[in-house]
């Protein structure tokens, strides 16, 4: 199969790399163009570590290339990147072709399928909760792939055509795909990332604006592994103002590394002893800040105000973030106004997590593979 990739980082082309050795054909599009500037003919990706191996992929000279004749969709772009390329890809995307977002965030599919119906347009959305793999970008086209994932969550939009879009997924990656009700449960909800992201990074900024060599999973220590808890418990207590049953993060990193559960403390020095861990970031730019802060904690801080439910931990973290470095991460997340969660109430907003804003039709759906 042919598979459009929107974006052209670490998480791009370790899926590239992975779409490619079960024997599909990813092509890769750059929305800068600087990700594919310049690539050798035909490009050869280069993948090292968990999956490793030299794979011919294709690179788009423009969006509409990429997405002509894909059989499925993946948008590989970090969270502030999702407006901006969702508003490109939607006006070229064909009924029934799988929209994959992997990791969603915020919801970003109900803002998709807002800019389909207004074309008469439906396919289903799948929104990831995490991506296929843990990686590190060593090169225009080469990857360092850490760790395969053996299970994502995932919810279809609309939710009647959820089994041949989760078939699908499977197909192309060979991971479980776990179906969860609807993008609250995934995109907010079951994306652990941002409660384990941020308490490392802030507590660790010293670090990051020195530009040092450190690790995540190292430096999560007694201290810090409470902090991610705390905001943790804050997390399952919205899921639950909103009817929705989630693992907490502990479980999280179970399941996605298959480790021994323990506290985040004992989690993470496990993994970091069998080198699994990832590269601490070396700039407050990165995505385990300015993404994690405002479309993780800030939007799981509004979703429960909205449902009466109170984040001291998470708004103090919001908080001691922005005075720190200096940016509104509250304002930062640009999915807020559009989705207008603030004039829905919890029952509203669970149905659009679920069917988005995709007309009702009677039958159980179709096959698109």
């Amino acid at each position: 199969m042919k598979i459009a990739i929107l974006g052209s980082g670490a998480m791009a082309l370790a899926s590239a790399a992975l779409f490619a050795s079960r024997g599909h054909a990813p092509i890769i599009w750059s929305p800068s163009g600087a990700g594919t500037a310049g690539l050798p003919q035909p490009p050869r990706l280069i993948s090292i570590g968990a999956l490793a191996g030299e794979w011919d992929v294709a690179a788009g000279s423009d969006l509409a290339d990429a997405i002509n004749g894909a059989d499925a969709v993946l948008l590989a772009v970090d969270a502030g990147g999702h407006v901006p390329v969702i508003r490109a890809a939607a006006p070229l995307l064909a009924p029934g072709v799988p929209f994959l977002i992997g990791a969603a965030h915020s919801m970003s599919a109900v803002y998709l399928s807002e800019l389909l119906a207004a074309r008469g347009v439906e396919l289903p959305i799948v929104s990831w909760n995490t991506t296929v793999a843990t990686a590190h970008k060593t090169g225009p086209l080469a990857v360092d792939i850490r760790t395969l994932r053996p299970r994502i969550e995932a919810a279809v939009m609309p939710s009647r055509l959820e089994p041949s879009a989760l078939s699908l997924c499977r197909e192309l990656t060979g991971t479980h795909f776990e179906a969860r009700p609807d993008a609250l449960a995934i995109a907010l909800l079951s994306n652990a990332n941002p409660v384990f992201h941020v308490p490392v990074c802030l507590l660790n900024l010293s670090r990051i604006e020195r530009g040092e060599s450190w690790a995540p999973y190292e430096q999560t220590t007694g201290s810090i592994g409470r902090l991610m808890e705390a905001l943790d418990a804050e997390r399952l207590a919205v899921a639950s103002a909103y009817g929705a049953t989630i693992h907490g993060v502990n479980e999280h990193f179970q399941r996605s590394f298959r480790i021994p559960l323990g506290s985040m403390a004992e989690m993470n020095a496990h993994l970091h002893a069998h080198g699994r861990g990832p590269k601490g970031p070396r700039s407050i730019d990165h995505r385990y800040l300015a993404q994690d802060l405002s479309y993780g904690l800030v939007f799981a801080a509004e979703i429960g105000r909205g449902a009466g439910v109170t984040t001291p931990v998470h708004d103090a973290t919001i908080a001691l973030a922005s005075a720190a470095i200096g940016r509104d991460y509250r304002a930062a997340n640009a999915l807020l106004p559009l989705l207008r969660l603030d004039t829905m109430t919890p029952e509203a907003i669970r149905h659009r997590a679920r069917e988005g804003h995709f007309e009702p039709r009677a039958g159980a759906g179709r096959s698109f593979t």
